[in-house]
């Protein structure tokens, strides 16, 4: 009776600290007219009160789950039923809600990304890197997941699955992969899978969401790759002649000869050919040192881009020298496409 006396007062009380918890993290999502006022430091400190928010409820899953599993624990050594002591139902009870609250505030924080990126210096990426990282950080440190840190398994229930790092980390890098739109994006993602892999999160989870991210970051490799293909192309001579063999290809009819195409002249072709020699001497490839600050991707997006300098120049080449080039003098024509990728190889 004295232990009924205790819980009752003891699971409103839980109660009301999750509900204030997880509901203020709903507030800001009001009043869109004020937020495009709000300075950068306002939306700073919004996002990180979202997230100490969040945080903390996640704190208070782990202390009720050490204090039901402390509970649990003497029960069973008393050999007496848990469903009838109220401390140990006041536990089980206040976890549920606590999970549910957990879950809900971190799909909001997930969903407002954007929101809270926004005005700031801080990208959706590197605010969901931030949220991976403390929770798996507190979940360490936490005495209610001890038995997960050890290796141990915990009962496979839904509280157990809401309050695991699969769920956080998949949580938050499917709510950010979609705004990922640099490099470093993808490195703070990256940075955070290593710091929940040092907290517990198995190798099998870390590989699946490592893949994502990496195909994510060819993605973008290859889009920075045609950006500068076009830069290097116009600045060497070629983007001109490539821009009038496509137009041409758009109104070929039979018999048509490219030397009578606009921008495909004899005069034109042999001006552009001569420029693009010329820029051999000094490839114009970009070294990508600001974009990109893995020395391995770096290679790879110069590789890539010398390559369909190439590929255009081979396509160039040929089409000239067929029987539709009608060129009276192919001498202009001072590298075959071999030679040019040797000259360009990086």
């Amino acid at each position: 009776q004295s232990m009924g006396g205790l819980s009752r007062p003891l699971r409103t009380r839980i109660s009301q600290v999750v509900y204030s918890l997880a509901s203020q993290g709903g507030e800001n999502a009001e009043g869109e007219g004020e937020m495009a006022m709000r300075s950068n430091d306002d939306d700073h400190e919004n996002s990180s009160s979202s997230l100490d928010r969040l945080v903390a409820v996640f704190s208070v899953c782990g202390f009720l789950r050490y204090y039901r599993s402390a509970v649990q624990s003497t029960l069973d050594k008393l050999e007496e039923p848990r469903a009838e002591n109220p401390f140990y139902t006041t536990c089980d009870e206040s976890l549920t809600e606590a999970a549910d609250s957990y879950v809900a505030s971190l799909r909001a924080f997930g969903a407002m990304l954007q929101t809270h990126a926004f005005g700031t210096a801080d990208s959706e990426a590197t605010l969901a890197q931030r949220a991976i990282v403390r929770i798996s950080e507190e979940r360490a440190a936490s005495p209610g997941f001890a038995e997960d840190v050890v290796g141990e398994e915990m009962d496979d229930d839904l509280v157990s699955k809401q309050l695991s790092l699969p769920f956080l980390v998949g949580t938050m890098i499917d709510a950010a992969t979609p705004h990922l739109t640099t490099l470093d994006d993808g490195a703070a993602l990256k940075s955070a899978l290593t710091v929940a892999s040092k907290c517990g999160l198995k190798a099998v989870e870390s590989t699946k969401w490592s893949k994502l991210i990496i195909q994510t970051e060819k993605n973008l490799v290859e889009s920075l790759v045609d950006t500068e293909t076009d830069e290097v192309l116009q600045v060497c001579g070629l983007e001109g002649l490539r821009s009038a063999m496509r137009h041409m290809s758009g109104v070929y009819v039979e018999g048509m000869t490219m030397s009578s195409h606009p921008g495909l002249s004899q005069r034109e072709v042999e001006s552009s050919m001569n420029k693009f020699y010329s820029s051999l001497f000094s490839p114009p490839i970009p070294t990508f040192e600001d974009t990109i600050k893995d020395p391995e991707l770096r290679k790879v997006a110069r590789s890539k881009t010398a390559q369909r300098v190439v590929d255009v120049y081979r396509e160039l080449y040929e089409a000239i020298t067929s029987e539709r080039g009608g060129y009276a003098d192919l001498a202009f024509l001072g590298h075959d496409p071999d030679q040019v990728k040797t000259l360009l190889s990086l």
